[in-house]
């Protein structure tokens, strides 16, 4: 009697909204970047401990990180100097970089500057396209749908979004059926893309495109290869077109699109201030 009226309970409780369900939070498929110091008053003369940590929750490895702080003239130690690592997998795996920087020993009165680091490192983002036309005796048989569905992103600072000119594909006539869409490549992080490593070729990126399977024929505006971002690295916009063949009653044919890039993004520390060293006499 005793355990009916615990269930009794727990049931009054569930349906009563007193007893939530678990709330889960999806992480954003996002590269985190960030600048730390382990103070922001020192002597002159004296030590400041800097770090940059970086996080990939992104659904690819990203690779060939290379990072560096710099300040102000006056300032010594590991000012300038890179430090690497090779690969960081997904799924929310990290690394930190560790510098020692020394103040200007020459400091007189109170004065204040900032630290700055660079991180770049290797990536790429990838979107598969379904494309599904049928003909048109098909179609009336079924009323079935086609069209175009998009793989989900793979996360990082650079997307590709693919935006169809048509809601539907049926062959009327021919056993061969056009299309058409949309392509966007944009800058969605704080940085800036480079098309190769040593970030000479700002705001570019490398693009390609292929068909996964038989019985289709796509061609681009651009590509393959270096595409310019406009905007200050923001976004591309352009048009792939091309055909289905073959349409017999139903075609789902596959399309993917990769873009590699470099991506580099600079950051600042807090204020660091540096006092004069005051002797007694």
């Amino acid at each position: 009697m005793r355990k009916v009226e615990i269930c009794l309970l727990i049931l009054v409780l569930l349906f009563s909204g007193c007893v939530s369900p678990i709330q889960t939070t999806q992480v954003p498929k996002d590269i985190r970047v960030e600048l730390k110091v382990d103070t922001t008053t020192i002597p002159a003369g004296g030590k400041l401990g800097v770090t940059m940590n970086i996080e990939n929750y992104a659904e690819f490895a990203i690779t060939n990180i290379t990072a560096k702080v710099y300040g102000p003239p006056g300032w010594g130690g590991d000012i300038g100097v890179n430090r690497t690592y090779g690969k960081l997998d997904p799924y929310g795996t990290g690394f930190e970089f560790n510098w020692t920087l020394r103040a200007p020993s020459d400091v007189i009165y109170k004065k204040y500057y900032k630290m700055f680091g660079d991180i770049r490192y290797k990536g790429y983002t990838r979107k598969v396209v379904t494309i599904t036309g049928v003909s048109y005796d098909y179609y009336k048989r079924t009323k079935s749908g086609s069209g175009f569905s998009v793989s989900e992103s793979l996360g990082g600072p650079i997307e590709i979004d693919i935006v169809p000119s048509q809601s539907q594909l049926i062959a009327y006539e021919a056993d061969t059926l056009p299309f058409k869409f949309s392509v966007i490549i944009s800058n969605k992080g704080k940085g800036m893309p480079c098309s190769d490593y040593e970030c000479k070729n700002i705001s570019k990126v490398i693009f390609n495109f292929n068909k996964l399977t038989q019985n289709v024929k796509i061609a681009c505006e651009k590509g393959p290869g270096e595409i310019n971002l406009i905007k200050s690295g923001k976004y591309a916009h352009f048009e792939c077109s091309g055909n289905l063949t073959n349409v017999k009653e139903i075609s789902t044919q596959l399309v993917g699109f990769i873009v590699n890039y470099t991506y580099m993004e600079t950051l600042s520390s807090p204020t660091i201030t540096v006092e004069p060293v005051s002797f007694e006499r």
